[in-house]
């Protein structure tokens, strides 16, 4: 049961996360950057974080030996995952940059053989292979051109994955010793600092909102923090390795919000390959990996 709940968990953080994407891109369009974006939404985040710490009554005293890897929870795994992502949406489209990033679970793989020992087992290498073969179907590559695509956006794109897997291997570790709650107000808090800190926004006082953009900065806010929280917990229930790899079920999701929402194109082979991810997520749940 606990099995298959992680695997529900991380679909729906995947697919928050994949709505989250186009949320910013409606903000970027009433002319705001992404810097001030990730700030007022860090911000709110934050708060929220917080306030579930303090309702859940989780609170706990970080162990010294794991100070560091909560610093670095926050500043690698979350503040340079957001900033690389959410800049690389200001360049690109959704489609795009959600498809590049979705790169990361085979980064988390190389991690975990790494860093861990792990043994990857027959579902995993055919899960993982069916994934990235949908990836590139995705990607449809034989049409990108040189001049279509924004070279430093794909790179940003990229490297919030190579970010975002440490975020996943270095999370499910933090959660064998500190409760979800803990960690993920303090990886909200290290982030928001380091923004903070890195662009001292004291021009924001003088940005004017609408009501319009006041709603889609607190939506996107929100739905920034939910996957992180609603992932955790699914790591803790089905391990990293295959979380990374379930979670590519948002490629397909998002490719169809970009596409109803945004105008995106959706093509045949990039339907293909969200079938083809897809089916890597049904093998992945019908060998009840652990």
């Amino acid at each position: 049961m606990a099995n298959w709940y992680g695997y529900i968990l991380v679909i729906i953080a995947a697919a928050i996360f994949g709505a989250s994407s186009i949320i910013a891109k409606y903000v970027y369009f009433t002319g705001l950057s992404p810097v001030p974006v990730l700030i007022m939404q860090g911000l709110l985040a934050m708060v929220i974080a917080w306030g579930w710490v303090i309702v859940s009554g989780k609170w706990v005293a970080i162990p010294k030996s794991l100070i560091f890897s909560l610093m670095t929870q926050g500043i690698i795994g979350s503040f340079l995952t957001t900033v690389l992502f959410y800049s690389a949406l200001g360049s690109m489209s959704a489609s795009l940059v959600t498809l590049l990033f979705f790169t990361y679970p085979a980064f988390v793989l190389i991690y975990n053989v790494l860093l861990n020992g792990h043994q990857v087992t027959r579902a995993e290498k055919v899960a993982l292979v069916m994934a990235s073969v949908g990836l590139v179907f995705c990607v449809d590559l034989p049409k990108i051109g040189l001049g279509e695509v924004d070279v430093w956006a794909a790179m940003m794109a990229v490297g919030a994955a190579i970010t975002n897997a440490y975020l996943i291997i270095n999370g499910e570790k933090l959660l064998e010793k500190i409760s979800l709650p803990v960690v993920t107000a303090w990886t909200q808090t290290i982030s928001l600092v380091m923004l903070l800190v890195i662009y001292q926004p004291l021009w924001l006082v003088s940005i004017s909102l609408s009501w319009y953009q006041v709603g889609l900065l607190a939506a996107g806010g929100i739905m920034n923090l939910l996957p992180l929280m609603i992932y955790l917990a699914g790591i803790r229930r089905v391990g990293a390795g295959i979380a990374s790899i379930v979670s590519t079920a948002e490629i397909p999701f998002t490719l169809i919000l970009a596409w109803v929402l945004l105008g995106e194109t959706l093509n045949g082979m990039q339907t293909v390959g969200g079938l083809l991810i897809m089916l890597s997520v049904v093998i992945l749940y019908c060998y009840r990996i652990e």
